[in-house]
């Protein structure tokens, strides 16, 4: 028996819509996109794999993918392979996947919400004053023993 109702999972998500943010890599300008959610899998692999080389290559391609037009992340591989480029490096594209992150978050925070979805209260530490126990009674401030 054919149904005609589909449900449509594209309605209402657009992560293209937000806008490009240029971002200025070894004195050239790039157009960065907003990076998928799911980088911090790529992130998770590239520390597992740290000891395969050809495994961490291809997550640090993942991510400049997710960043950038092809043609760019495969210019960017280039440079992070190029021995003879100090500047960017394993170190810089993660510092660089960072800062384009949290300039998109107030945009992804604004579409979770959007979607119904609630944001992680942040966790509240204890101080350690309101948790001290405070010993009263006899022995609490003993001086020093006297040597003999």
């Amino acid at each position: 028996m054919p149904t005609d109702f589909v449900i449509d999972a594209d309605a209402g998500y657009a992560p293209d819509d937000l806008p490009p943010v240029p971002v200025r890599i070894d004195g050239e300008v790039y157009q960065a996109h907003c990076p998928k959610d799911s980088v911090g899998l790529i992130l998770a692999e590239l520390q597992e794999r740290a000891s395969d080389p050809a495994a961490q290559r291809e997550a640090v391609h993942q991510i400049l993918q997710s960043l950038f037009t092809p043609e760019d992340a495969d210019q960017l591989l280039a440079k992070v392979l190029d021995l003879g480029n100090r500047r960017v490096t394993l170190r810089y594209v993660l510092h660089l996947l960072n800062l384009v992150s949290e300039h998109y978050e107030p945009d992804l925070r604004a579409q979770r919400e959007e979607m119904g979805l609630a944001e992680p209260e942040p966790k509240r530490q204890a101080t350690a004053a309101k948790n001290a126990v405070r010993k009263k009674g006899k022995g609490t401030r003993t001086p020093p023993r006297a040597r003999a």
